[in-house]
């Protein structure tokens, strides 16, 4: 499977480049390095509204007084971690780019809860394997999806039984000598990346090691602190707002880093967010209505062995999937489940989605229905149990980009940015942005550059 979708990759990345956009990257331009940091679920009022939270957030604040910004940059569907990254980086949804949930296709549940980790799974050019072709040095620290990918310098995120031997298989992964090297410059750089989390200091090390030795012209950083606390404690609860303070500091030494090693006069430095974030106090399982229903068998451990109709969970909504295409009573069958369940409002369902909707929204076309949760609610895994409980409140997103909770952080920033608001910006459009910075053809984008406010002089 992986040989046919790196020929497929392969197959479009010489389509990009022949029939890309005009012209190839030349040396002397205003941008030629870009630096590209998602802070996992930073929402936008973190440097819109920094006061109103008590954020002691100075470079963000310089960010938005002296850069581009947006006040809420549309994500994907669903706004979820992996599809809403490798969409930065192809500029398509994820229904085109393959990449559509977080969690790997796995309905009997033999991938130990595996991700969609791996770079092969993407099924368009990305803006790291054009700027190899075009001859440009690419580095990456976290960034999802890219086990495999070919780049000067990778960290790609990975984990598996988050014990220490998953450090191991990290520094397998990466580029040799890489994680020796940070090491030895950054103290206490050993101990932390041996911890099962790794959190914002530790991932900023590698990339500022990245910008110093390899002078990347394109440089992705992915940091999640700020994700993990608002899910544990809900949006800007007091650890979340800790971890926004620590995300800014991390940023400031990416900047410092790209001054020291003599960049930043050419750089571009954006900071974005994957998706927003939305309180909830209720969970709901729908697996549970399937199995009642005798849609799917589980085993006497709670494991399913087999199926005619799947939930794959994503929080703020979740895909249903039938197993065969040509069984319309099942699928008669599952959405008048569904829709007798959506008409009761404490069953936590807003919204089903229709194929032909879920397409519209650029997710996955081989879902047979979406779920969308109500707000306070949120879609979680699983066949048996409770079907809604009441939780403490948590930090949830994956609802639809429309709604504004989800709307995603954008920040630009650098000498050769202007400063003002950027009107309607979306996550498919900043592969494109990237790339006509750097002269590179990625004329299969489904989004366009943004424009961005003048420079005065």
């Amino acid at each position: 499977m992986s040989q046919s979708w790196n020929f497929r990759t392969a197959v479009l990345l010489v389509l990009s480049l022949v029939f890309g956009a005009q012209g190839c990257r030349r040396e002397g331009q205003p941008i030629e390095h870009v630096i590209l940091v998602s802070v996992d679920g930073l929402m936008p009022a973190s440097y819109l509204e920094p006061d109103r939270y008590g954020l002691r957030v100075p470079t963000l604040r310089r960010m938005r007084a002296e850069g581009a910004y947006s006040e809420g940059m549309l994500s994907v569907f669903p706004s979820v971690t992996y599809p809403a990254h490798t969409t930065m980086v192809t500029g398509m949804r994820p229904g085109r780019h393959g990449i559509v949930t977080n969690l790997a296709w796995d309905p009997l549940g033999r991938n130990q809860g595996g991700w969609r980790w791996y770079a092969a799974d993407i099924r368009v050019p990305t803006l790291w394997q054009v700027a190899h072709a075009q001859g440009l040095r690419t580095a990456m620290a976290w960034w999802p999806a890219t086990v495999g990918a070919q780049a000067t310098a990778l960290l790609p995120e990975y984990w598996r039984a988050s014990t220490v031997d998953d450090a191991k298989l990290l520094q397998a992964l990466s580029t040799p000598g890489l994680i020796e090297a940070v090491e030895q410059r950054f103290a206490g750089f050993g101990e932390r990346f041996l911890a099962p989390f790794k959190d914002d200091e530790t991932l900023t090390d590698v990339a500022v090691h990245m910008l110093e030795t390899v002078r990347p012209h394109l440089l992705l950083l992915h940091i999640a602190q700020v994700d993990h606390w608002q899910h544990e404690a809900g949006p800007f609860s007091e650890p979340a707002r800790q971890a926004i303070e620590t995300a800014d500091g991390q940023i400031a030494r990416l900047i410092e880093a790209a001054q020291r090693a003599g960049l930043w006069a050419k750089t571009a430095l954006l900071v974005v967010s994957d998706h927003g974030f939305a309180a909830t106090t209720r969970q709901v399982r729908p697996g549970v209505w399937l199995r009642e229903k005798g849609l799917l068998t589980l085993d006497a451990e709670g494991r399913v062995t087999d199926w005619r109709a799947v939930v794959v969970a994503n929080s703020g909504s979740a895909y249903v999937y039938v197993r065969d295409e040509q069984d319309r009573a099942t699928q008669a069958e599952v959405l008048e489940l569904f829709r007798t369940v959506a008409a009761r409002a404490e069953n936590g369902i807003a919204r089903l989605y229709r194929r032909e909707d879920i397409v519209a929204l650029g997710g996955d076309p081989d879902a047979f229905l979406a779920l969308e949760a109500a707000p306070g609610y949120a879609l979680k895994g699983g066949y048996t149990g409770e079907v809604v409980r009441t939780i403490a409140v948590r930090g949830e997103h994956g609802y639809p980009p429309e709604q504004e909770a989800m709307r995603a952080a954008l920040l630009i920033y650098g000498p050769a940015i202007g400063a003002g608001r950027i009107e309607n910006a979306r996550m498919i459009d900043l592969a494109p942005t990237i790339a006509a910075w750097l002269g590179l053809p990625f004329a299969h984008a489904e989004g366009a550059p943004l424009e961005l406010p003048k420079r005065h002089p």
